[in-house]
């Protein structure tokens, strides 16, 4: 995958006791500011004036009445909506008399959508015109935030120019020689997104916007959120991938069924009473059980398939470390036996414990108490609850060279197991597409999202589990 630039790696986050943080997270007095959050609705006026003209013109013509604007009102140093309407009325239609002298009074209508005249009554004497359809308002500002939602997009850039422009004829940003600012005002609205020169100019205009104090009308910002987005419908995006597989599943399945049978009736004797034989013949099956059920079932593309890879992975990382470990304790498969045991024990002394015990269906007390004494009486078995061989699931990985499958599979698909939220989103939440929802999640009620199969990650790690079979048995 491609480096993202604009991003760090993991060498440059800094370790501090269990947290990983990014370099921007390490900074302090450092808040996130966000242009769609923060300032979009408050601009958004302008950015209508900007959609009905040629980049240029549009830039010159908001210009203008930013301009005029300055001219008469010293207070107004960022051109923001929600100050405009809290002016004195006299104040008001002296501004909007600006704008519509030198723009069509029209283009600012779509937002008495939302800015109604009982509210409003002097922005919705100038800009409300009842031939307008609401449908028709409400689509123009879904159209706008649309085009300059993205806070590095062309569009945003230059609503962004325009409103530092205020500031620059309202004195509050000086343009001082010997910075790249003098150049940039003179020419941006002149220069084409494509030439190289805008490669140092968009930068350097957003980080001054952003920079300058930005204290927020919050009230004013949420309502226009709540206006818009209650007015206009989710537009879910679902996810499709290609369900194609190279591989026929079901077919391996059966072979490597085949195969285990063969070991069965050549090692009958081992089957007999090796613990070696029991844990890696029974883990492998185990794994190749879990396999077929994702293949039989079609759960692949599912969360489930997502547990049954992960499960299947811990499985075949048990085999190999307990392998690695022979050599240093030939009993160890005996004490993987009875420390599985052990972990069956623990649930069952509970629920003989339990005076208020509740039906489990699938918990079923008789086969639990006989696989407990079945290698030694419960009286002898031990309850260990770290991890086998007080080694953490991490440093088994790592042992048999396996660190890849942890850091990245592993640690992927446990999200799923853990049911956290990354998960959550990424199988049980749907983009939505509608900019004036912010691209919001909505919850997949009908179970139409589905994700990459795991199918064939799964059969690269039967074949590893194959492959320590061949190797030892």
């Amino acid at each position: 995958m491609k480096k993202n630039n604009m991003t760090s790696d993991l060498k440059s986050h800094k370790y501090n006791k269990g947290l990983i943080q990014p370099p921007m997270n390490t900074l302090e007095n450092m808040q996130p500011i966000s242009w769609t959050n923060d300032r979009l609705p408050e601009y958004l006026w302008l950015g209508l004036i900007l959609m009905n003209f040629d980049r240029t013109e549009g830039i010159e013509q908001a210009g203008k009445i930013l301009q005029e604007i300055a001219h008469i009102n010293k207070t107004i140093i960022k051109p923001k909506l929600s100050i405009v309407l809290s002016l004195p009325e006299i104040e008001q239609e002296d501004i909007y008399k600006i704008i519509c002298n030198n723009v069509n009074p029209k283009y600012l209508a779509p937002l008495t959508a939302i800015y109604r005249n009982f509210e409003y009554p002097v922005f919705n004497k100038y800009f409300n015109f009842p031939d307008i359809l609401i449908s028709e308002r409400i689509k123009s500002i879904a159209s706008a935030v649309k085009i300059y939602y993205g806070h590095q997009s062309y569009e945003a850039t230059d609503l962004r120019f325009v409103v530092l422009s205020m500031m620059v004829f309202q004195d509050k940003l000086r343009v001082h020689r010997g910075s790249e600012l003098p150049e940039i005002f003179a020419n941006y609205p002149y220069t084409d997104h494509n030439d190289e020169k805008m490669r140092m100019y968009r930068p350097m205009l957003r980080a001054t916007e952003m920079d300058i104090g930005n204290q927020q009308n919050q009230s004013f910002i949420n309502n226009f959120w709540k206006e818009i987005g209650l007015k206009t419908e989710c537009q879910p995006l679902i996810i499709s991938f290609n369900k194609e597989e190279d591989l026929d599943y079901k077919k391996y399945i059966l072979e490597l069924q085949d195969k285990m049978n063969h070991l069965l009736s050549v090692k009958k004797e081992q089957s007999l009473h090796d613990d070696k034989f029991h844990v890696i013949m029974g883990t492998a099956i185990y794994a190749l059980k879990i396999f077929n059920d994702v293949i039989t079932k079609e759960l692949g593309d599912s969360i489930l398939g997502r547990h049954a890879f992960r499960t299947i992975l811990e499985a075949y990382i048990n085999i190999k470390y307990l392998l690695k470990i022979e050599p240093e304790n030939s009993n160890v498969w005996m004490e993987y036996k009875l420390y599985g045991v052990g972990k069956y024990k623990f649930p069952l002394l509970k629920e003989r414990e339990n005076s208020n015990k509740e039906e489990h269906i699938h918990f079923v007390e008789p086969i639990i108490d006989t696989i407990i004494n079945e290698i030694l009486w419960e009286e002898y078995v031990d309850i260990d609850l770290r991890y086998f061989d007080n080694k953490k699931v991490k440093e088994k990985f790592d042992m048999v060279d396996e660190k890849y499958l942890y850091e990245v599979l592993y640690e992927y698909d446990n999200n799923f197991i853990h049911a956290f939220w990354g998960a959550v989103r990424e199988s049980s939440m749907l983009h939505c597409e509608n900019a004036t929802h912010k691209y919001h999640f909505l919850p997949d009620i009908n179970f139409e999202q589905k994700m990459p199969s795991v199918n064939h990650d799964i059969y690269k790690i039967m074949m590893k589990i194959q492959k320590l079979i061949d190797e030892t048995i």
